[in-house]
Parts: C-alpha cells; sequence; structure tokens
C-alpha cells in the first residue's frame, strides 16, 4: 500500500512526538508499505531510520504559534497532492494538521492524535487566548470527524475525544508510544557514587516543581538530575537558586545517548506531574524508557501506562493528594524494593517497542485493503 504521512513538526528534533512520526513511519516501511513523509525543511539531520523512506519538505518555519496556519496549509496541500498522485491512503500526525487538511477537502484518512490541541497552554497564554482556544477547537473537531480511522495514544484520550466532539468509539484505536530497543541495548550506564533520583524529557507545564525541590532536599537522595528543556525550566533554575539546591542538577538537552546513559545509572526515575484531563491521558515517552532501562519509578497517577507499571509492580502509582517526595524516600532506601521493581520494568517493557506498536498500525491498515475507506 501507498501511504503518506503528513506532520507539520522538525523531525531533526529528538522529542517523544516526531519520534513517535519516525517510528510509525520507518515501521510502515519495514512491514513492506511505499511510505512517503511531508515534512517542513529540517533544521538538523533526519534519523538514520527514516534511510528508506521518501521524503518530500516544505520550505515552512517552525517553533512558533503564530507559524502554525501557513505552516499547516502547505503542509496539508503538499501531504494531499502527494496522495492524490500516488493515488495513496492519508496519514495526518495531530488534530489541528488534519483539521486544515479537512479544510482544503481531505476525508476518510488515518488521524494520529497525539493529544488534544485546544486545551493547551500554548495557546491559552497566548493574547486573545480565549479566542484562539476556540479557533482551534473548531479546526481540531472538523480534523477528528472527517478522520476514516483516529488513533491516539491511550483510551482515556479516545473518550476525551469521543466526549467532546460526539464520536462514536469504535472509530478510535489505541496505539501508546514505545522506545527504540537499538537506542536500549546501547546503553552505557554513567552509575552514580550515591543515590540519584532523575528525569529525563521535556519540562513541560504539567510538571510539578516543587516536588522537584523537596526530592532534592531529602538527606537520603545526592542528586537529582533533571535532563530536558521546556517551559518549566526557568521555575526550576530559580528553586534551585532560592533554595540553595547543590543537588539539584539541571543539565538541559544532552547530545546522544548522554541522557540514557545517565537514566540508566540511577537509583530512581521520576515523574511529578500535576492533575488535568491532558495528564490522564498521557502516554509519556520517558516512563517506557524507564522501564526497558530496567530503572525503578515514582510517578503521579493519571495515564494507562502508569496503571500498567503499578500493576506490575515496576512503579511506585502517587495519587494526586499524597506526597510525592515521601514516596520516593520510601523506595531509596529499600535495597530489596529497587531490585523488586527494577526486574518487574524490564519484563512489562518487553511488548512496548516501537517495532510492536508499528506492526499494530499496520494492522489498522492492513483492514482497508481492498476496501475504498474505513467508514
Amino acid at each position: 500500500m501507498r501511504i503518506v504521512v503528513a506532520h507539520g513538526g522538525d523531525l531533526s528534533t529528538p522529542s517523544g512526538g516526531t519520534n513517535r512520526v519516525s517510528a510509525f513511519a520507518a515501521g510502515l516501511r519495514d512491514e513492506g508499505h511505499d511510505v512517503t513523509v511531508v515534512v517542513p525543511d529540517p533544521e538538523g539531520e533526519l534519523p538514520k531510520r527514516l534511510g528508506d523512506v521518501r521524503i518530500s519538505t516544505v520550505q515552512a518555519s517552525t517553533g512558533s504559534v503564530t507559524s502554525q496556519p501557513r505552516r499547516a496549509y502547505k503542509i496539508a496541500r503538499r501531504a494531499k497532492r502527494e496522495a492524490a498522485e500516488q493515488d495513496a491512503v492519508l496519514q495526518f500526525e495531530h488534530s489541528t494538521l488534519a483539521g486544515v487538511g479537512s479544510l482544503i477537502g481531505c476525508s476518510d484518512y488515518i488521524l494520529d492524535m497525539h493529544d488534544l490541541a485546544f486545551p493547551s497552554p500554548l495557546y491559552a497564554e497566548q493574547p486573545f487566548g480565549t479566542v484562539l482556544q476556540r479557533a482551534v477547537r473548531w479546526i481540531e473537531g472538523r480534523g477528528v470527524r472527517d478522520a476514516g480511522r483516529i488513533v491516539t495514544v491511550s483510551s482515556q484520550m479516545a473518550t476525551l475525544a469521543s466526549e467532546e466532539w460526539g464520536i462514536p468509539e469504535e472509530r478510535f484505536e489505541v496505539i501508546p508510544n514505545g522506545y527504540f530497543q537499538d537506542t536500549v541495548k546501547n546503553v552505557d550506564p554513567d552509575y552514580s557514587n550515591g543515590t540519584r533520583v532523575a528525569f529525563l524529557g521535556t519540562l513541560h507545564p504539567k510538571l510539578d516543581v516543587m516536588s522537584f525541590v523537596d526530592i532534592a532536599r531529602l538527606p537520603e537522595v545526592d542528586e537529582v538530575a533533571v535532563i530536558g528543556d521546556g517551559a518549566k525550566r526557568n521555575r526550576l533554575k530559580v528553586a534551585k537558586r532560592d533554595h540553595e539546591l547543590d543537588s539539584l542538577s539541571l543539565y538541559g538537552r544532552l547530545p546522544g545517548m548522554d541522557a540514557y546513559d545517565i537514566i540508566a545509572g540511577s537509583t530512581l526515575a521520576i515523574n511529578p506531574q500535576h492533575e488535568s484531563p491532558l495528564q490522564r491521558a498521557s502516554s509519556p515517552v520517558k516512563l517506557y524508557y524507564y522501564a526497558a532501562l530496567g530503572v525503578p519509578m515514582v510517578i503521579s497517577e493519571g495515564p494507562d501506562v502508569a496503571d500498567e507499571l503499578n500493576d506490575v509492580g515496576a512503579a511506585t502509582v502517587v495519587p494526586h493528594s499524597e506526597s510525592f517526595h515521601e514516596s520516593v524516600r520510601e523506595v531509596v532506601t529499600s535495597e530489596s524494593t529497587i531490585e523488586e521493581m527494577s526486574a518487574s520494568a524490564r519484563t512489562a517493557a518487553q511488548g512496548w517497542t516501537w517495532t510492536e506498536r508499528s506492526k499494530d498500525l499496520a494492522a489498522l491498515y492492513d483492514e482497508r485493503t481492498g476496501h475504498r475507506s474505513f467508514n
């Protein structure tokens, strides 16, 4: 089958979202499909996994809210043309891009819905944020309604979208995020002399900054390693200075495998978050890597994968009404607990590779074989 995947972000910048797109594109290619990816001109080198995937680039700036409408229009228009010329199935990444595709006449496509866009602080914090959110919700709703099938990262995300726009749940397919097995195999753990608690990922508004501070104050913890960048990094810098937290290490983004080496050599990995509908509906990529690396976890309740990890004994899940740092203290002071959680995490992660997730997506395309639409 010929498949055209449209994505509005820079695939040369690693993140949970871009890794999902490149993993699916490469995975569909490995399953025997002819795949074209339509994306903005990348600023850096594309992942090697896309070497056998046809790339169609569009001149469009990335990285700002103001550039989104024009970029989405150019990407959607190119993707529609590519799909028509190839007689291909169209797959949109993100519901807002699909909404723009809907406006120019696309329909019956597969929508890979990473999250809900309109509730995001990205829009609420802009001038005339309420008006902007309404506009984004309208565009997003079009994108979801005109899709033939909708792939979401969690069952809670499917329920949210179904209730928001009145779409039957049978049109949704849940394919969570995953991890790259080759990345895990190439890790060289960077062990600490003391007790290191680590976090890896985007420092987005969902993060609970005070939990990082409270953990760094624990006498049982020698280092809190925070790897990543984002909106909350400045808050963490201020907290480190104001509370004189020498144990709080803010690494920012790290090149290559350095981040995973630090995580793999840590005593414990964390994900403290504020509660919200989007937080509960998320599928945090970091948790799949924590598990694959065999690192015990203390994580906030909410996402589906948190419940899965808790059920198998790989993570301590902290209700939002309880103390996150006290749960960290309990785990790091029990060597037997750490060993048991580590073994459980590795076992749980065995079926969570991007290879397996891509097979699930390929199975969805198999449903279309011999049919004109998904409806």
